[in-house]
């Protein structure tokens, strides 16, 4: 069975990245999703890497456990949140062994405009590929994303939801 890691990028529990994760892990039952928390992480400083923080610790083998990550979430400033980002610098340190390096992975971004969060888009892939991972081509953005789901936080845009379904289909970011 496929392990996909999923980290969303607003820490809010109501968020619309948080929707759309939610859609997509009940859509595919034949995948494991794993919702990664990285709120609690400390910021990333190299000085700790002598003997990394438990928090970093316990996170990166999390990671290494998913055969991919999903990356879902919302432009904040014309970029990513901060938080999100430190994520990503957490892992991007080989610590002994490289974490991220080669493993596949998909970006999704949302915004209440209309572009859904482009530059955001673009920003995290263009981070990813640096760092080393195998990020998809597909360039997922979902805008007006307050208009896509109804007041129970069901998705009610057909459109929306066969573009997020066709890209996530597992054999499709695992290989």
């Amino acid at each position: 069975m496929t392990n996909i890691g999923v980290l969303v990028g607003s820490l809010s529990q109501r968020s619309y990245s948080q929707k759309i994760a939610n859609y997509l892990m009940s859509q595919h039952l034949s995948t494991t999703f794993v919702q990664v928390n990285f709120e609690i992480l400390p910021l990333y400083n190299p000085d700790l890497e002598k003997e990394p923080l438990l928090e970093w610790q316990v996170f990166r083998s999390v990671i290494d456990q998913m055969d991919a990550l999903l990356f879902i979430t919302q432009e904040y400033n014309l970029s990513i949140p901060g938080g999100l980002k430190n994520a990503i610098d957490v892992l991007s340190v080989p610590s002994p062994k490289p974490h991220i390096a080669h493993k596949p992975a998909l970006v999704i971004t949302d915004s209440s405009g209309a572009r859904g969060g482009a530059n955001a888009n673009i920003h995290i892939q263009q981070l990813l590929r640096y760092i080393g991972m195998n990020v998809m081509n597909d360039f997922i953005t979902v805008g007006n994303v307050h208009e896509q789901f109804d007041s129970q936080d069901r998705l009610i845009n057909e459109q929306v939801g066969a573009q997020l379904n066709g890209v996530l289909y597992p054999v499709k970011l695992t290989h």
